[in-house]
């Protein structure tokens, strides 16, 4: 295989279901003959970053631009081994292997797309729209079930936080997507057929 590998990158708030549209989408595409990649932009967070006193970890800056960007570009050619992985737990880097053919990457993130636009040639943009409610009622049960965290934490952080980083970081990828999706049962076709 020669000639880059297409990018989809899929955006939105926290909670919104980004990977598991993500996931969704990558089991539709197997099922039609593709070999997706699943890359999270929360792969990305700096490891031993001081939080932002305004936006926490809520916020552009705790993601390792340089890193993102140098591993996707080199994924696009097929130029890399392993990609980064950070465990939201311990706040540690580590890597995994790519050990499977792909002709298709999906990178999924809330920050970190805001890098990629303009710096790494993107096929489709896709934004996920959901309700507020949902979505933090979603985080709280998340960061409190997967990640160990408080759950006065986690409401704390998401009011102070999460809400002004999505509002300063977030929303205007709103206005550079291709397609916006809207709530947790996704309709993928309109998806796919962009993909082709």
């Amino acid at each position: 295989m020669s000639g880059a590998v297409p990018l989809v990158c899929i955006c939105g708030p926290s909670a919104a279901g980004k990977t598991t549209l993500a996931a969704r989408l990558a089991e539709q595409l197997s099922a039609r003959g593709r070999h997706p990649l699943l890359i999270s932009c929360d792969d990305y967070y700096r490891c031993g970053w001081s939080p932002s006193s305004r936006y926490g970890f809520d916020t552009v800056d705790a993601i390792d631009a340089d890193q993102l960007r140098l591993q996707l570009s080199a994924v696009r050619y097929r130029q890399l081994n392993a990609l980064r992985i950070y465990d939201m737990r311990s706040r540690k880097v580590s890597s995994r292997l790519l050990q499977h053919p792909y002709d298709l990457v999906l990178v999924e993130g809330s920050y970190g797309p805001q890098h990629l636009l303009g710096a790494v040639p993107i096929s489709l943009v896709v934004y996920v729209e959901t309700l507020l409610l949902q979505r933090l009622i979603k985080r709280l049960w998340r960061d409190v079930r997967e990640r160990q965290r408080p759950a006065s934490y986690v409401i704390r952080q998401m009011l102070r936080q999460m809400l002004p980083g999505e509002r300063r970081f977030i929303q205007p990828l709103k206005c550079r997507a291709d397609l916006v999706v809207r709530g947790y049962n996704f309709d993928l076709e309109p998806i796919l057929s962009r993909i082709g």
